[in-house]
């Protein structure tokens, strides 16, 4: 396809010039690329591939109003996983998904106690993960 290299403003496939800031032309390009790779190597598996809109805002209220706005983009309705603690909207664009999604306090300060404990604790010596004694 092309190995030209460019700064992101001035070159996106298709469109030509857009009138874009920085980062969003960045993002536009790097799925051209990922699409020129995928097409360049029809002898590698397909990757997997999702984009997610994780709004950081003061409260879960204010992220779950930017989730909304995503879903009405999208055209889907947001919705509440009670158990897990997620709002989320998501859409698939053929085998490309992308996901809006507010966290609860409660839930994302569960999954950093979970988190803690990464790297603490080893199997074993001599006992590959998975095995039993």
């Amino acid at each position: 396809m092309t190995d030209a290299v460019q700064d992101g403003t001035e070159w996106v496939p298709r469109f030509g010039m857009l009138e874009v800031p920085r980062e969003r032309a960045e993002l536009i390009r790097g799925l051209f690329e990922l699409a020129a790779f995928v097409a360049d190597h029809p002898e590698l598996p397909l990757p997997f591939v999702t984009a997610g809109v994780y709004p950081n805002a003061e409260s879960f209220e204010d992220e779950a109003v930017t989730v909304d706005l995503v879903a009405e983009a999208l055209g889907v309705v947001a919705d509440m996983n009670v158990s897990r603690g997620h709002y989320a909207a998501m859409k698939n664009f053929g085998s490309v998904r992308v996901t809006a999604m507010a966290v609860t306090q409660e839930a994302d300060a569960a999954f950093a106690a979970h988190m803690s404990y990464r790297g603490n604790v080893q199997p074993a010596e001599g006992v590959a993960a998975g095995e039993s004694r």
